[in-house]
């Protein structure tokens, strides 16, 4: 039964998001927690703090400034996609 447990706290675990996915999940998760209508229960937050620290004790290989950088573009990514989802089905939500 622990097992179960723990194969359902993996997904929502910074370090576990980190240590299997690396900076394409990390990337892929600031992306869909700012523009993916089922990216609110991600841990975002935490996510990047970890990845912070990760990456200050060269656990992960990226120089910080280019950390930060894709962080940037993988938020504004995201939100653009959000909005352009919002734009075009809000409509159709509203009218129903």
């Amino acid at each position: 039964m622990d097992g179960i447990f723990d194969f359902l706290e993996q997904p929502v675990n910074p370090e576990s998001i980190i240590h299997y996915g690396g900076i394409y999940l990390l990337l892929f998760v600031v992306f869909a927690e700012t523009g993916l209508f089922v990216g609110f229960f991600l841990p975002g937050d935490s996510l990047l703090f970890t990845a912070g620290l990760l990456c200050s004790t060269r656990i992960l290989v990226v120089h910080p400034v280019l950390l930060v950088f894709l962080i940037i573009i993988a938020a504004v990514a995201g939100n653009m996609v959000g909005y352009a989802f919002g734009k075009k089905v809000g409509v159709l939500l509203f009218k129903r």
